[in-house]
């Protein structure tokens, strides 16, 4: 969990944003859009790139 911890507080604002929303707060995409007003076909390809990020970001911790 704290590895988790670290590797989200090293992504972007709007990555960490967005990945919490998602599951952390269990939204739904409309909910989502509305809340950070970005389009409805954008949330998808950006939660892909920010899971990327979050995942490199946490292999790189454990390679340490």
């Amino acid at each position: 969990v704290e590895a988790l911890r670290r590797g989200l507080k090293a992504l972007t604002d709007r990555c960490r944003e967005l990945l919490t929303l998602l599951f952390s707060a269990q939204m739904s995409y409309e909910e989502v859009v509305t809340a950070m007003e970005i389009p409805m076909g954008s949330i998808g390809p950006t939660k892909r790139r920010c899971l990327d990020r979050l995942r490199e970001q946490m292999e790189s911790e454990e390679s340490a």
